[in-house]
C-alpha cells in the first residue's frame, strides 16, 4: 500500500506547512485531518462540523491563547481509502478518520464486532462497551502505537440490513439467490445457501439493476445514498447488529506535542462524537425510510425466529476468526470471550453466543 507521492508532494507544497508545526514561542498548531470519505459522510462530518469547532470553543474559552489550525483533507484529496491509516503514520497527515475494515492486517482485532454478528446492541452500547474493550485488551491500542499513532475513540455506525428485488419473510428465502457483498460482511451469508457475489457497495444499484445479483446486506443510509432501492424494492430489517468500523487517531508526534491540557479537551469532546453521529444518523434514517417509502420501497422485519435460523445455520465464524489470530500470536480467544461477556453484563439479547457454539 504506497501513497501517491505526486498528489502527496503537490498538496504540501500548497498548503504550505507540514501536518504539525510547533516550537516553544508558538500557540498556534496546526493539523491536517485526513479522511477518504467526503463530509456528508455522518462520521467524517460531525467531526469537521461539530467536535473541531466544540474543541475550538474551549480553547478559547480557556483564554490562554492556544489555538489549533485545522487543515481538512477530505473526500480522497490527501489519500485514498487504503492509504489514510498510513497517511496518519508517516505524519502526512497529523491525524485521520480512519475506516479500520481497509485495515485487515494492520488492525485484525478490531473486526470483533463484524464476526460476532445477531446481537441485540444499541449504537450507544456499544460505543460503551467498545471503550471497556480497549481497557481490558491493551492490545487493541497497541496496534496503533506500534504505527505510530495515538487511538482516541471509535465511531459507531447503524446496523447493516439486507435489500433485495425478492421478498425475504423467512432465512429459507436466501436459498439459491446471489447476494453482493464485500469484505468481511460476506461471512453472514455463509450458510444461507445463497451465493456470495464479490462486489462493493457503490455497485449494487447496477449489478442488482443489471442481474448480476438479487441484493446486498446494506444500511438504510448507504442503501438511500447508493441508490440500491432503485432496484431492490425490498427492505428487510435483519438486524446484523451496529459496528464500530470508524475511528480517530493522531500521529504520535503530532500527538506529543500537544499540551496536557489541550490532550485532555480533544477527548473530551470526542467523547461526545459518537453521540453525534447516532443524532445525525436517526436523522438520516428517518428522512431516506421516508422517501424510499414513498418510491414504492416495501420495509419489514426478520422477525426474531427466522433470525435465529440464520444464526444458527452460519458456521462459527467468530471462532474460526479468533483461532486464526491465535495463530499469529494474538488474543483470539480472549477479546472474543470479553466481547460476549460485555454483553452478557449488560443484558443484551445474543441470538448465538459465539464463544459457546
Amino acid at each position: 500500500m504506497t501513497l501517491n507521492t505526486r498528489v502527496v508532494s503537490a498538496f504540501l507544497a500548497i498548503i504550505g506547512f507540514a501536518a504539525f508545526s510547533n516550537s516553544a514561542y508558538s500557540k498556534t498548531v496546526k493539523i491536517t485531518v485526513v479522511a477518504a470519505p467526503p463530509p456528508l459522510v455522518t462520521f467524517v462530518g460531525s467531526f469537521k462540523n461539530i467536535v473541531t469547532k466544540k474543541i475550538d470553543a474551549r480553547l478559547a474559552s480557556e483564554g490562554k491563547g492556544f489555538k489549533i489550525e485545522w487543515n481538512h483533507a477530505y473526500a480522497q484529496t490527501l489519500a485514498k481509502f487504503p492509504e489514510v491509516f498510513e497517511a496518519v503514520e508517516e505524519g502526512i497527515a497529523g491525524a485521520g478518520l480512519i475506516l479500520k475494515n481497509f485495515e485487515p492486517s494492520n488492525l485484525p482485532l478490531e473486526a470483533y464486532v463484524v464476526h460476532s454478528p445477531f446481537v441485540s446492541t444499541t449504537r450507544a452500547q456499544l460505543s460503551k462497551i467498545d471503550q471497556n474493550m480497549r481497557k481490558k485488551i491493551p492490545e487493541l491500542n497497541a496496534a496503533y502505537a506500534k504505527h505510530n499513532q495515538v487511538f482516541i475513540i471509535s465511531g459507531v455506525n447503524g446496523s447493516m440490513q439486507l435489500m433485495t428485488n425478492f421478498p425475504v419473510s423467512k432465512f429459507e428465502d436466501l436459498k439459491g439467490r446471489k447476494l453482493g457483498s464485500s469484505g468481511s460482511f460476506a461471512q453472514w451469508l455463509r450458510g444461507t445457501g445463497a451465493v456470495s457475489v464479490n462486489s462493493s457497495m457503490n455497485q449494487s444499484f447496477t449489478n442488482i439493476k443489471n442481474g448480476v445479483y438479487d441484493g446486498y446486506p446494506i444500511s438504510a443510509i448507504l442503501g438511500f445514498v447508493y441508490k440500491t432501492w432503485g432496484a431492490a424494492k425490498n427492505f428487510t430489517r435483519v438486524q446484523f447488529g451496529p459496528s464500530v468500523t470508524s475511528g480517530i487517531t493522531f500521529n504520535s508526534k503530532v500527538w506529543n506535542g500537544l499540551p496536557k491540557h489541550v490532550q485532555t479537551i480533544i477527548r473530551e469532546e470526542l467523547a461526545k462524537w459518537p453521540t453525534y453521529q447516532n443524532q445525525i444518523d436517526a436523522k438520516k434514517v428517518a428522512k431516506f425510510t421516508g422517501i424510499m417509502k414513498a418510491k414504492g420501497v416495501k420495509f419489514s422485519v426478520l422477525s426474531p425466529s427466522e433470525r435465529k435460523k440464520w444464526a444458527m445455520a452460519m458456521p462459527n465464524i467468530a471462532a474460526e476468526w479468533s483461532d486464526r489470530l491465535e495463530k499469529r500470536g494474538l488474543p483470539g480467544k480472549k477479546i472474543l470471550k470479553t466481547y460476549m461477556d460485555e454483553l452478557r453484563a449488560a443484558k443484551i439479547e445474543i441470538v448465538r453466543e459465539w464463544d459457546k457454539n
